[in-house]
C-alpha cells in the first residue's frame, strides 16, 4: 500500500459519516482495486442500501469512480453489480 494517498479531500469536504467510513475503507484496503458495493459495506458494518447513496455522493464529489459490470449473481443468474474505486488520481500507483 502506497503512503501518498492523503485522506485530505475527505475532511475538507461536507460529506457525511459513512461516506468518510467508505471512503477510508477504499483508501486504507483496496488498494485502488475495484471494490463491489456489497464488500464495502460489509467492511463499514453497513448494509447494502445504506453504502449506496454515499457511494453515490463520493462520485458525484469526483473522489470514486464507479462501473456497473454484468455478471453472475449469488443465486447463478446474471445480474448487474456495481462497483467503486479511488479515482485515478487518488488511487495507489
Amino acid at each position: 500500500m502506497s503512503t501518498d494517498i492523503a485522506i485530505a479531500p475527505a475532511l475538507a469536504g461536507g460529506i457525511s459519516d459513512r461516506s468518510f467510513r467508505l471512503y477510508c475503507y477504499l483508501v486504507l484496503q483496496s488498494d485502488g482495486e475495484w471494490v463491489t458495493v456489497q464488500d464495502a459495506a460489509d467492511a463499514c458494518n453497513l448494509t447494502n442500501h445504506q453504502a449506496r447513496e454515499p457511494l453515490a455522493g463520493l462520485r458525484e464529489a469526483g473522489m470514486v469512480e464507479s462501473r456497473r459490470v454484468y455478471e453472475m449473481g449469488v443465486r447463478g443468474r446474471k445480474t448487474w453489480h456495481t462497483h467503486f474505486r479511488l479515482t485515478t488520481s487518488r488511487a495507489a500507483a
